[in-house]
């Protein structure tokens, strides 16, 4: 049991020390990215160097994904709480989202299109027309 409670008070000191890093950092790097971001990447650079033991945090992590919906209650009450600002500001609020997502999924079209024309990719290309071949020669015969 002490083991156990040893195990889950480094994993959480683990990453909040990584939040303490990224708020830091955030403060001294004025790039308009909060400081909770800062610190996952940390999290996550520390991570794949294996700087940092994926062992070391599992048990935090996994303890704080379990209980995640729980955080979010105070969210949520808040978007109910000023639901009538959220009404008022609605084209604010949706104009950039259609906006952005729209770019998002042209860009990702642009650099798909590019990644099957190239060479590496050539063979994941055949098996995607294949398969959009035969599904369409499916429907076809529906």
């Amino acid at each position: 049991m002490l083991s156990k409670s040893f195990l889950l008070l480094r994993s959480l000191l683990i990453l909040y020390i990584m939040l303490y890093l990224g708020n830091q950092l955030a403060h001294f790097v004025p790039a308009g990215v909060p400081g909770s971001i800062w610190g996952l990447l940390l999290l996550f650079m520390g991570l794949t160097t294996k700087l940092i033991p994926f062992e070391w945090v599992y048990l935090g992590a996994s303890l704080l994904i379990r209980y995640m919906a729980i955080l979010f209650v105070p969210v949520s009450v808040g978007i109910i709480k000023y639901s009538d600002l959220l009404w008022e500001k609605m084209t604010i609020l949706i104009i950039p989202n259609v906006i952005s997502t729209c770019l998002t999924l042209v860009f990702i079209g642009i650099v798909g299109n590019r990644l099957f024309e190239r060479q590496s990719f050539r063979h994941k290309r055949q098996k995607v027309l294949a398969k959009r071949a035969a599904r369409e020669e499916t429907s076809s015969i529906k």
